[in-house]
């Protein structure tokens, strides 16, 4: 029997973030009416909607168990893993959200990780598939190693100002480094995660 509570964007965003939070997958429409109280999968079915519409999730589609919490809608835990940065050429910045539980170690609200492709900084222990951790902010001290955008595309180098131009410098002595005229500083790298 169908219960006469109207029900609520909040309970269902919360039960989402929940099953998140728990590792668990993505729960089916009648799984989520069967948490709120309710039989009618079409109540459920037009409140994902309306949490699509503003932002807060995403469905795949043609997939069962199909919805992803939103970057903004993620539970506020550990480090946002918000993707990969090339550390080899300028290469199109891949974005995918996952949160990484690492207690109180990196405040979430500031720092972020972007999971590393490439080589290019090897000479400074940062290697192919580690997770360089980023302070979010939009200046650097020259020489520090930067999360940088140049034309929409990212890199992680470091970083040198010169009188006409900026020198993003790999940290490795077989390759070049990439001299740009307008960059766009994302974040300056604080740590490191390597995962075995």
């Amino acid at each position: 029997m169908q219960t006469n509570n109207p029900l609520s964007e909040a309970d269902i965003l919360r039960f989402l973030q929940q099953q998140y939070a728990e590792g668990r997958p993505s729960p089916t429409l009648r799984e989520i009416a069967a948490h709120v109280g309710h039989k009618a999968t079409l109540s459920v079915q037009r409140i994902l909607d309306r949490l699509e519409q503003q932002g807060l999730i995403r469905r795949e589609a043609q997939q069962a168990r199909n919805i992803r919490l939103a970057a903004k809608a993620l539970p506020m835990r550990g480090l946002l893993l918000m993707g990969q940065i090339a550390a080899g050429p300028l290469s199109e910045a891949i974005e995918d959200q996952e949160f990484l539980d690492l207690g109180a170690l990196y405040d979430p609200g500031t720092h972020r990780g972007l999971r590393v492709k490439g080589n290019s900084m090897v000479d400074a222990h940062i290697l192919d598939g580690d997770i360089a951790v980023i302070r979010l902010q939009e200046t650097c001290n020259d020489g520090e190693i930067v999360a940088a955008e140049v034309d929409g595309e990212a890199t992680l180098k470091r970083l040198f100002r010169r009188k006409d131009h900026v020198l993003l410098k790999p940290e490795n002595k077989l390759m070049k480094p990439i001299r740009v005229t307008d960059v766009t500083i994302r974040g300056v790298f604080v740590g490191l995660i390597r995962r075995n």
